[in-house]
């Protein structure tokens, strides 16, 4: 099979998707509620046409996640199935490998169409909107666990629908979302209230070591702040969305001890961090981005960051 090099449209990849009898659905490495709604709304989506569908990933889905996903995840996609990669912007990011794609659905800008099918929108609020319009375009009624996949997708991708990725036609989506059955109080508790105290704790450690430098606040995480307290990676990722909170800030860095070296995610609200987390090998989206920063611990990783960042916004003073 060969990757396209063009999109290709909602009508296209509908009727590719009803040739299929057996998909492997995946996403990108370190999920997020847009990852695993996305993918678990296009596994209904490719139930309810008949076909043998999968959800396959190698890392464990975070628990406010889990209740999304209506069996245990496979580590390996089957050889015999189709694999339909969502939410990922390059392929060596998917959670499995199985050759090339035949479906690349996502919302990231700077995704390569690197499969045989793309559907690539990036005027989409998150990938979960996309697989909303393949519901529509197929005809195919949403039930509600699908209205409640995609609605997390929505919710997450937009930060509870504070970001600026949110559109008029999200807010109408999740509308129609409501009449089938979701219930966002509900959605909330779900998706909010999973806390442990090991999650707090170490949300408590990235905000007291948060650091400012003008415009950029930069908070660390390291291997020694994990057995502190008795955290994960995926439990400290929770801080950034306080970290926004601070006034006068525009570039946010959440950096993370990892095996690899440190994992680094980037927010604002006007500076372009895709771009900059290009420059290390990274993506994502123009204001919510990521990278590894391989063979570095993150105080090292920090430097790097503020020598990339001197010359894009005013570092001021360390405050």
């Amino acid at each position: 099979m060969q990757a396209r090099t063009t999109a290709n449209t909602t009508s296209e990849v509908a009727e590719f998707l009803r040739t299929l009898e057996r998909v492997a659905i995946t996403t990108h490495v370190g999920v997020d509620g847009d990852a695993v709604g996305s993918s678990i709304a296009l596994l209904y989506l490719m139930r309810s046409l008949g076909a043998e569908a999968v959800f396959c990933h190698a890392e464990e889905v975070p628990t406010y996640l889990r209740w999304l996903v209506p069996h245990e995840p496979l580590r390996e996609a089957p050889p015999d199935h189709d694999l339909l990669v969502v939410d990922t912007s390059r392929v060596d990011r998917a959670g499995v490998q199985n050759g090339t794609p035949r479906l690349n659905l996502d919302h990231h800008e700077d995704n390569p169409l690197y499969a045989e099918y793309n559907l690539v929108n990036p005027k989409a609020s998150a990938s979960a909107e996309i697989v909303y319009d393949l519901f529509e375009e197929l005809g195919v009624p949403i039930e509600k666990p699908a209205a409640e996949a995609i609605y997390t997708g929505i919710r997450t991708d937009t930060g509870g629908f504070r970001f600026r990725n949110v559109s008029p036609r999200a807010h109408e989506l999740v509308a129609n979302l409501m009449r089938i059955g979701v219930v966002p109080a509900v959605m909330y508790d779900r998706l909010n209230r999973t806390a442990s105290m090991e999650q707090l704790n170490i949300v408590g450690v990235c905000m007291a070591k948060a650091v400012r430098y003008g415009e950029v606040l930069i908070t660390t995480v390291e291997n020694e702040d994990y057995r502190r307290t008795g955290a994960t990676e995926l439990d400290s990722k929770e801080a950034i969305d306080q970290l926004r909170s601070v006034a006068g800030v525009d570039v946010i860095a959440h950096l993370r001890e990892v095996p690899e070296g440190t994992k680094a995610s980037l927010r604002s609200e006007t500076v372009d961090v895709g771009e900059i987390a290009r420059r290390f090998g990274g993506g994502g989206h123009r204001l919510a981005a990521g990278y590894t920063a391989r063979g570095l611990r993150p105080q090292e990783a920090k430097e790097q960051l503020l020598e990339v960042l001197s010359g894009v916004v005013d570092l001021g003073g360390k405050q």
